[in-house]
């Protein structure tokens, strides 16, 4: 932090007509667009900031609450100022989660929690157009946006659409196009719900945290079901855009 509060003093304007809360506003998101702060790095705390930059606590505050009202930041009580990230998803595209993240410039990778074979639980079933305990592949995953945690992914596939799961090692999608597997129709079902104790651990957020629960049924051209998904998203990341 040492470094950034350097960064930040000589970056702060000289003799500028703006008051110094904006000033120091535009210098911090300034780093952040510049990728001088890295997305989720903690900014050092608003008294260190003061301190730092010979300005009171009301200035610093006043800066702090501009970049949180712009989505730049987060502030969390007993945890600290973090830079906030964020990835603008579209619900209508054929590419999925890794396509799209690459495409706005971020790392992606997996943390794979399971590849197998099992027996459908009666939600998938049905989603699938199976019957209970018949065999699906189960994949069950976290999503890594720079090396951090974003969402919690359990799906649900036919066999024959992956035959070999432990083949996996990023992309569905991506593995589909390569077999001439096209999802055509999708569906999903949004709703907000609080992050359990198991899920906070595994996204690195807090328990009761807000998430965005999605469930996606995906289908060829043909009409069959491809996948049945069940997935997790953090909302202080996640940015969906649906067209209508």
């Amino acid at each position: 932090m040492t470094d950034f509060m350097a960064w930040l003093r000589g970056h702060l304007a000289q003799g500028a007509v703006a008051p110094r809360y904006i000033q120091l506003a535009m210098a911090i998101e300034t780093a952040i667009r510049q990728q001088v702060l890295a997305a989720e790095a903690f900014l050092p705390p608003e008294r260190q900031m003061a301190e730092g930059l010979a300005l009171s606590r009301v200035t610093v505050s006043k800066a702090m609450k501009l970049l949180e009202e712009k989505g730049l930041i987060l502030r969390q009580q007993g945890v600290g100022t973090r830079v906030a990230m964020h990835i603008g998803y579209s619900l209508d595209k054929d590419s999925g989660f890794t396509a799209q993240a690459l495409r706005h410039g971020s790392s992606v990778s997996n943390r794979w929690l399971l590849r197998a074979r099992v027996g459908a639980p009666a939600k998938a079933a049905a989603a699938l157009g199976l019957t209970e305990g018949d065999e699906v592949v189960k994949l069950r995953r976290l999503r890594l946006l720079n090396g951090s945690p974003v969402s919690l992914e359990t799906t649900y596939i036919p066999p024959r659409f992956l035959p070999e799961p432990g083949q996996l090692e990023h992309s569905l999608y991506a593995l589909w196009q390569s077999r001439g597997i096209v999802p055509e129709d999708k569906h999903f079902l949004l709703k907000a719900v609080s992050c359990s104790d198991e899920v906070a651990e595994l996204l690195n957020v807090p328990c009761g945290a807000p998430l965005l629960h999605i469930t996606q049924t995906s289908r060829n051209a043909q009409g069959e079901a491809l996948e049945f998904s069940d997935i997790l998203c953090r909302s202080d990341v996640y940015e969906f855009e649906v067209n209508g």
